[in-house]
């Protein structure tokens, strides 16, 4: 790990890469198994307290609301 890395994670649709990133931030959780970083298990450190980010493809994510709404 270095400071300020960062990774693109590619692959077709329908492979689990949304999937995998949402549980990464811990927007979902997984059914079994766990999700290790940095040697310990963050899969149920809510989404607040992990050290991730997620940024979406789309910098807008409603392009008809405002920045405070897409929020």
């Amino acid at each position: 790990q270095r400071e300020n890395e960062f990774f693109a994670l590619l692959g077709p649709s329908g492979c689990g890469k949304t999937t995998l990133l949402r549980m990464l931030a811990g927007f979902e959780t997984p059914n079994r198994g766990r999700i290790m970083l940095d040697g310990r298990d963050i899969a149920k450190t809510p989404p607040n307290k992990r050290p991730v980010n997620l940024m979406f493809q789309s910098y807008a994510l409603f392009p008809h609301m405002s920045v405070r709404a897409n929020v």
